[in-house]
Order: C-alpha cells, then structure tokens, then sequence
C-alpha cells in the first residue's frame, strides 16, 4: 500500500529555465507592505506530521505524475510554469486531499471573485467554505513567480525592492480573502506565510482608507483588544476590513524544490499539510497564534479541539500541549524578547480572570465561537536560528530516510518525526497535580467520545507561612496549599498550577 505520505514525499519534476528572458516582476496595487519577515520556527517537518499522523498514514489511492515530455519541463514565462505545476504537482496533492474531512481542491484564483479584484494565481476551495454570494472562500490564496525575477535572498540585496514587491503583493491577497496562510511558488522554492494583526492605538483605523505604502517601522503597539474604535465625533467604528489592518512582519518557510524522500518536508507535503490546516483548523487573522501542535478546551466544554487540525478528543493524554485563547492581545515578547520571572505586566488573560465570571468566560473561551481560538504566541518566538534564512529541509531524526521512485516498490514506514528534539519543553496535562491524589496520567484517548472534564481557571495569591520556610495559596475548597515556583509552568504574567479540575494562576511569588 503506498501512503499518503509516501505519494507526499516523491521528487518533484526537473525543470530547465534556460529560456526565461531577464526581467522584474509586474507592478501591482498591494494594500497591505511588507518591510520584513521572520522565521517560522514550527512550520516543519517533525511538528507536521505529528499533526497529521492519521491522514499521512491512510492510502493514496490517487494516479501517479504522468511522464513528462522535453517540452513539459521546458518553461518560458509564470504561464508555462504554472503549465508544469498543474500537470506534475498540484494533481498528487488535490487526490491526497480527496475524500478527506473538508476535501479541498487547489486551482486558479480567479475561481473566488472579491470585491477588490484582487486575483492570485492560486486558491485552495472546498464545498465546506462558501462566501455571502454563494460562491467559493479562497482558503489560501498563492502566487506564482519564477526564480530568475524572485529570490527569498533579495531581502538583502540591491533587489530588496523586488522582495518587497512579491511579498507584499501576496500579503494583500492573504487580507483580501481573510487568510492567516499564504504562500508563493517558484521554479526553485516554496515560501509558505503566514500574517498576524498587530494592534492599533483607537482611532487609528477610522481616519485610514487605505494602507500607505512603503515601509512602517514606526507603526504603534498600543494594546487596543477590540475591532471597535472611537471616532472622533464618538461614534463607533467597526473595522472589519483586514486590508485597512496593520500587521506584524508575516512568518516564512521556505521548502526547496528538490527536497523528497522521508524526513524531508518537501512542496508537495507542505502544500497538502496548509491545506488542511486551512480547511479544518482555524484560518482566521487574530493577534497571535497558540503553536501548531496544540489543544484548546471546545466552546462546548466537550473535550478538547486540536488548534491546527481541527480534531477533537474527550482527553489530553500526557504528550499532548495545552494552549488556552488569548485572545485580543499583542504578546508581550513579539521579536524574540523575553521577560525575567517578574517582568512584565499580567496577561489580558490574567487580567479577565481577575475580573471575575465574566472575565473567565473571556479567557476560557468557554461558548465563543472559533474565532476566540487563537492564543498564546504569535509570531514565532523560537530563538537560536543564526541562518539569515529559515529552511525546512530534513529533519534532525530523519534517519534511515527511504528515497521513493514512483509509488510502487517503495517500503512504506510509519509516519512522525519522533519526539520534537531539542525544540521547547512540551506543556504536557500530567506537568500539574491538583492535589486530589491519585494518578493524572491519562492513555491517549482520540478514540474516546465521552466528554471531557471542564476546567476552571482561578486566581490565587501566594503566601508565606507564618514560619516563613514555605509558601501557600488557598484552593478551590477552602485548603491550603503549600507551592514552589518549581512546581509551576510559567506563563505569560505569571504561572500557572493545575490538573484535572482547576488550574491555579499567580502572578508573582513573594
């Protein structure tokens, strides 16, 4: 049986593009400018197939890349390579999305009008996401350049004006269609993006119609956690026009061409994996993101809903990251800056449980709908990478890596990228004890449908006993607790101590 990982992970075509004449890219009316980006430290191969271990194990039953001719592979301008592209590539991973949960199809763009005109080359559709008019979402809009007028590299060239154009041009595209993900497809490389709202002092986005062009290193970071601003006469303003937005520096990937084999995330299995996470997961442009392999407690209550991929299961077993919404706030450690133990001010999470059932309810996320469901950190925050740029190319466990030739005869192995390597700790359900005895260890149930427990978030103060030699804090029941600040996970604004029931906030030790 070839899985679809498999079919995933084949070389992708040569391509000769001796013939494309010198040149620049088309001028284009972007909406939303990019001056710069950052890495994407968890869009790669390891944390992806963790994701979507079940469906990369599940069998292609799709037809193989037709043998190309000479002049297949021959490319002369965007045109005859997107030619090559809906031939070779884009095939094998719409049959490895068919029949799936939300089955989404890529093809051209001009499939999803809007009403800004906006055309991307790409669009990711499915008959699950469907507009006001009756028409397809584009779920994730991509655009087509080649490598002879566009490098990842210019950013540090001469030609920086020609990154910034590409970049920028896709940008708008992904606020035109309310897309976190993006990406841009060469002869070379697959850059994958991804964009986040930055915040905005309040009126700001009333006195604007459109974004000005040109760099905006200058643009404010004042937290202001409503879509509602005040105009200067008092009335309300709903800005709810993502290209009037500001935005953070978008987040990037970039997957070379030539990358197959296992262990390797290649064009092909990154295309398949955006797609779902932009069908089935949440794909809306929030202030910051929870890291992609994830869990949230369910609006319902119900059990838990994986952040990327949409799953649900009734219980987190002990491997799996717990990452409550955040929502509406601007993380305080957005470029790679990092508080002290005592730095810093509390969480406009921390903030909502202080303020009561009300404020809970914010901060749970408990009965909103999915777009209270982006949380804790926002562009990635992973430091250490001293590469200028941010490749997903193998994996560091990758070892043994079969090369595939085709789908028949190739050994087909089991899927995953192991246990995350030297990447940050995992915040795992049996880091707390709650206090209640007895074993929180939990087997891995996904294919439980009993409905998980409900926890509760509690804000508590930490005391010293009257002796001095140990702290405390008083419990849901009434009891004290004795605490150390090695027992408890830290959080932004402070830290947190749980288990099955509860789990404790403080935002400081004495």
């Amino acid at each position: 049986m070839v899985k679809l990982l498999d079919a995933l992970t084949t070389p992708n075509v040569g391509v000769d593009s001796a013939l494309i004449p010198p040149g620049q890219n088309t001028e284009s009316n972007t909406r939303v400018t990019v001056s710069d980006w950052q890495p994407w430290a968890d869009f790669n191969y390891d944390t992806l197939t963790r994701i979507f271990q079940r469906e990369l194990s599940q069998e292609y039953r799709g037809e193989r890349e037709p043998r190309p001719l000479y002049n297949d592979l021959r490319i002369h301008n965007e045109e005859s390579f997107e030619d090559l592209l809906r031939r070779f590539v884009t095939p094998v991973v719409n049959y490895a999305l068919e029949g799936q949960a939300i089955s989404c199809h890529y093809g051209r763009g001009t499939r999803c009008p809007n009403r800004d005109s906006y055309k991307p080359d790409w669009s990711l559709v499915s008959e699950h996401h469907i507009n006001g008019e009756g028409g397809y979402r584009n779920l994730l809009p991509g655009d087509t350049k080649l490598d002879a007028k566009w490098q990842p590299d210019m950013i540090d060239t001469r030609d920086y004006g020609e990154w910034q154009k590409v970049v920028s041009q896709v940008a708008t595209y992904m606020a035109c269609y309310f897309s976190r993900y993006g990406f841009i497809i060469t002869d070379t490389v697959l850059v994958v993006l991804r964009i986040t709202r930055q915040e905005v002092g309040p009126g700001l986005a009333a006195s604007r119609s459109r974004r000005p062009r040109g760099p905006n290193p200058a643009a404010s970071h004042a937290r202001h956690p409503s879509d509602v601003s005040m105009t200067s006469d008092g009335s309300t303003f709903i800005d709810n026009d993502a290209l009037n937005w500001d935005y953070h520096d978008p987040e990037y990937a970039i997957v070379p061409w030539a990358a197959h084999g296992r262990g390797r995330l290649t064009i092909k299995l990154a295309l398949w994996c955006l797609a779902k996470m932009a069908s089935t997961g949440d794909n809306t442009i929030d202030y910051c993101y929870p890291d992609l392999d994830s869990w949230r407690i369910a609006a319902d209550s119900a059990g838990y809903v994986h952040n990327t991929s949409g799953a649900r299961k009734a219980r987190l077993s002990e491997r799996d990251r717990h990452a409550e919404p955040n929502h509406g706030e601007e993380p305080s450690a957005w470029a790679g800056e990092q508080q002290g133990d005592d730095g810093g001010q509390p969480s406009a999470a921390a903030a909502a449980w202080e303020a009561g059932e009300a404020g809970l309810r914010l901060g749970l996320g408990l009965g909103l709908g999915p777009e209270y469901h982006s949380s804790l950190a926002g562009p990635s925050t992973a430091t250490g990478y001293d590469d200028a740029h941010f490749s997903q190319v193998s994996s560091p466990l990758a070892e043994g890596a079969v090369e595939f030739e085709g789908y028949a005869g190739g050994r087909a192995e089991d899927v995953g990228g192991g246990d995350g390597g030297d990447g940050p700790r995992e915040y795992n359900a049996d880091d707390y004890d709650d206090g209640d005895g007895g074993n929180d260890e939990d087997e891995d149930d996904d294919d439980q449908t009993v409905v998980g427990p409900t926890v509760k978030r509690l804000v508590v103060t930490i005391q010293k006993s009257r002796l001095g030699k140990k702290l405390y804090f008083v419990d849901a029941k009434g009891n004290d607790r004795t605490t150390s600040r090695e027992k408890r996970r830290k959080v932004e604004g402070g830290y947190e101590l749980g288990g099955r029931k509860h789990v404790y906030f403080t935002k400081k030790f004495p």
